[in-house]
């Protein structure tokens, strides 16, 4: 098993190792912008990646969860929308904003559980980055998404539609569905993941809903994260 060595912040050697391209694509996000236009726009057309469930159907196709989409579509809104991240753990996270491509107005919870508010102008940078630098706590779900991009735990389901405003593909979320060698490679015993989130074409997540287990390599358990996302168009 490559998940053998527990950090201290909860996660896992092999995990990060899986997610280390998804983390660096959300780090270096504001240093990829097009200069044809914005990439945060939710419409484009969807990736073609593609696995193969347990079943033989293409539990994994379509644009899968992008994050760096919710990143980039914070950072460069073209759209007014609620944007709500909420992690429920012994590390909580709590954010929410009402986003404009002129303005942002919030609040994140401090280490304490006090609320402090967010009030950004576009027009003003320092106040714009550092109202974004207190809003992208999903960052922190890189290597949680990545343990079930694309694979058998993902399964893109036939009841999107119209979801927060957008139109959505349905993934139901479920390492009950791991092979043996993926359940022997990404989990820890006891350890699991499952969930639904709707996306858009391009992977955006306007709805995510995620519960999970971290686990020893003894099965002792770490913590019990549970996640939600959500972006809702004004």
């Amino acid at each position: 098993m490559l998940r053998n060595q527990v950090l201290p912040f909860g996660g896992t050697v092999s995990r990060l190792v899986a997610a280390a391209s998804v983390i660096t694509a959300l780090l270096i996000a504001p240093a990829c912008k097009s200069t044809s236009g914005s990439k945060s726009s939710i419409g484009k057309g969807p990736q073609q990646a593609t696995t193969k469930g347990n079943n033989g159907t293409d539990s994994g196709s379509g644009p899968g969860i992008d994050l760096n989409c919710v990143v980039d579509h914070l950072q460069n809104p073209s759209e007014s929308f609620h944007y709500g991240y909420k992690k429920d753990s012994s590390n909580p996270v709590h954010q929410e904003a009402d986003v404009t491509p002129q303005s942002i107005d919030g609040f994140h919870t401090q280490f304490d559980g006090s609320q402090q508010p967010l009030h950004a102008m576009r027009s003003d940078q320092q106040s714009w980055q550092m109202a974004l630098a207190s809003l992208t706590g999903i960052s922190g779900m890189a290597s949680t998404v990545a343990m079930i991009n694309h694979n058998s735990a993902m399964q893109r389901e036939s009841d999107g539609g119209q979801v927060n405003g957008y139109d959505t593909i349905h993934y139901s979320i479920d390492t009950a569905r791991f092979t043996a060698t993926e359940r022997q490679t990404l989990l820890s015993p006891g350890e699991f993941e499952k969930g639904d989130a709707w996306v858009t074409s391009t992977g955006c997540p306007v709805k995510l809903t995620l519960e999970s287990e971290l686990h020893n390599k003894d099965g002792s358990l770490i913590d019990k994260p549970h996640y939600e996302e959500s972006m809702v168009k004004k």
